[in-house]
């Protein structure tokens, strides 16, 4: 199966058992994850249910947790957009 239809089917299955709009923004950003995954498993990946993908979804926010400040990445962000509305 080609590694975009696996990346795919995979990011489904975390979209569908999304609740709210933070869960499904989330699961959007887990698209890099789930593209890691299927490089690594390929269609191994397939086997994994919507618990494994949570737990995985877990474990890479404890290590963003854990190494990154999102501070650092939502300030310029505001700032660009600012300066992009005033722009217009």
């Amino acid at each position: 199966m080609p590694l975009e239809e696996i990346v795919t089917a995979l990011s489904m299955r975390l979209v569908m058992i999304g609740g709210s709009p933070c869960q499904v923004i989330f699961a959007v950003t887990m698209q890099d994850v789930i593209a890691e995954i299927a490089r690594t498993l390929g269609d191994k990946a397939l086997t994994m249910n919507a618990a494994d993908l949570m737990t995985v979804r877990k474990e890479v926010r404890i290590a963003i947790d854990h190494d990154l400040d999102l501070r650092d990445f939502i300030q310029p962000g505001i700032e660009s957009w600012q300066v992009q509305k005033s722009m217009n």
